[in-house]
């Protein structure tokens, strides 16, 4: 399912669609708090510094969870050496170590970051897909 314009989309609706998705393949436990922290950490940093989503895309492929989300500005995350006494800069370290692969892609005037996590759930009879139309996703 191709992604869906996001404006506003807040961190409890993107976990509450991850959740969805994830469940509807059987994914539990450790796979599936990874991804609902990975999608915490982009749709967050997003909104704080990347003037917002504009699209999110959750989907399981064969055994992977891919989180795609797309913002409104070009620059590209960094990783920042930081005290551990000071809050914040932890979360692109921590997706790119749960992570089996990160990609940041340049898109207009934004970018989008797909995340592939593992994702080994019972199989299911139809794709998971990430909401219908209408909501914002």
């Amino acid at each position: 399912m191709r992604p869906r314009a996001a404006s506003g989309l807040t961190c409890e609706r993107a976990r509450d669609i991850t959740r969805l998705v994830l469940a509807a393949r059987g994914v539990t436990g450790t796979e599936a708090d990874d991804a609902l922290l990975v999608v915490t950490e982009l749709v967050s940093n997003a909104r704080r510094h990347a003037g917002g989503v504009t699209a999110f895309r959750i989907r399981c492929v064969e055994s992977r969870a891919v989180v795609e989300v797309s913002d409104a500005r070009p620059d590209l995350p960094v990783n920042r050496p930081t005290p551990a006494d000071i809050p914040g800069r932890f979360g692109w370290l921590m997706i790119n170590q749960i992570a089996e692969r990160v990609a940041v892609e340049p898109r207009g005037a934004g970018k989008t970051i797909a995340v592939v996590l593992p994702a080994h759930g019972r199989p299911s009879r139809r794709p998971a897909a990430a909401g219908r139309r209408g909501t914002q996703h």
